[in-house]
């Protein structure tokens, strides 16, 4: 009995773990040139398209989201501010490729270095960036890598700034990475969605202007953000997100051709998620829906889940069922622990699971309560045993 039950646990942590719809497992509706994509519904954390979308690739400067995302963790703990300064070193003045155009010596916010990365992809300022709060490139992108494990991604850096092609991603852990960050950092929309970028230095008589490298937040309806990335043996890559009535879509393209192309394939994918898909929220599906409490003030416990939203097809939000599978509980229970696994299906085919948990407290019952639900469970088990 103790096997089955650790069994159960086990099943049920992979099952938090790894909440990706399996809409995207049906045959795909069309194939793209990108070597890899994938589009994800933000509300539901459904998987909407996937080509090649757990193959790995080279991220290039898509590397630069997760340094982002450390960088506001860092501002959310109160461990840094936007007003914080750092002054510019020698190393990431010698930064080759996309830059903000930092001189050594200079002394610059932490809001600037984000917004340097986040428009303009500045390499030098991801060196900056992560020699204020780390003091070396090294043991910030250890920061990196220790953050992708605690989210459970498949990916692995090996800088800051994405020229390396030793960084590996997936297209998939791209879309759940960019999923987190945005519900952890909803204020970075605000650097990435700016259209240009102005930094002046020390030895220009004029600010630099540089235009926002994400051609989508000028062509499509509701876009703002996020990043592209390039190097030869990455082809062009972009993640693109977009806002349309209330609802965010994140598209990921890996390895197309060119940035038309790259822009082109994400809005087939955004606009086929718009288009083709609605959301539904299964709350009610679950108003009368209890589990078992042996050896409680109460025998039931209500059970609800954290994020009711599923993404279905359109038209059928009418044929959505559940199947509910519950641990046997034994007081005392708490308020948002898990308790099983909820299965929805979406005409009769599994969409999503994720897991079930405790809508209330129920507390441990008087001995009476305790005594008569041991008797009962041990005739139910030599019942089952028959």
């Amino acid at each position: 009995m103790k096997r089955k039950f650790i069994g159960l646990i086990l099943i049920m942590l992979f099952l938090t773990a790894f909440p990706a719809a399996t809409l995207a497992q049906q045959t795909l509706p069309f194939e793209l040139e990108a070597k890899s994509a994938v589009l994800w519904d933000f509300e539901s954390g459904q998987i909407l398209f996937s080509q090649n979308g757990k193959e790995p690739h080279v991220p290039a400067s898509l590397v630069k989201i997760m340094t982002m995302y450390v960088a506001l963790d860092e501002v959310a703990s109160g461990r840094l501010s936007l007003q914080d300064t750092t002054t510019v070193s020698e190393a990431a003045w010698r930064m080759t490729g996309s830059k903000m155009f930092l001189e050594p010596g200079e002394v610059v916010t932490i809001e600037q270095l984000l917004e340097g990365i986040a428009i303009v992809s500045g390499n030098d300022a991801c060196v900056a960036l992560a020699e204020a709060i780390s003091g070396s490139q090294e043991v910030f992108v250890g920061k990196m890598n220790e953050k992708a494990k605690a989210l459970n991604l498949d990916m692995h850096f090996v800088d800051v700034h994405g020229l390396s092609a030793e960084n590996s991603i997936t297209a998939e852990g791209i879309a759940i990475l960019v999923h987190h960050y945005l519900k952890d950092h909803p204020e970075a929309t605000a650097f990435h969605q700016k259209l240009s970028f102005s930094y002046q230095p020390r030895s220009s008589r004029q600010p630099i202007v540089q235009t926002n490298r994400n051609g989508l937040l000028r062509t499509y309806e509701g876009a703002d953000g996020l990043k592209t990335g390039h190097l030869q043996v990455a082809g062009y890559n972009l993640v693109g997100t977009a806002v349309q009535n209330n609802r965010r879509l994140i598209g990921v393209v890996l390895g197309a051709a060119s940035e038309a192309k790259r822009e082109q394939e994400m809005t087939t994918l955004l606009n086929y998620g718009y288009k083709n898909f609605d959301l539904v929220n299964i709350s009610r599906l679950l108003e009368d829906k209890k589990a078992t409490v042996y050896k409680g003030k109460k025998s039931q416990v209500g059970i609800t889940i954290s994020e009711p939203i599923i993404t279905v097809p359109k038209s059928i939000d009418k044929n959505v069922s559940l199947g509910i599978q519950t641990r046997e509980l034994e007081a005392p229970v708490q308020e948002g622990s898990q308790v099983g696994v909820l299965s929805i299906y979406v005409q009769d085919q599994l969409s999503k699971q994720v897991p079930l948990l405790a809508a209330e407290d129920v507390a441990r019952g008087n001995w009476f309560q305790v005594m008569w639900d041991t008797v009962k469970r041990f005739l139910q088990d030599l019942i089952r045993k028959r």
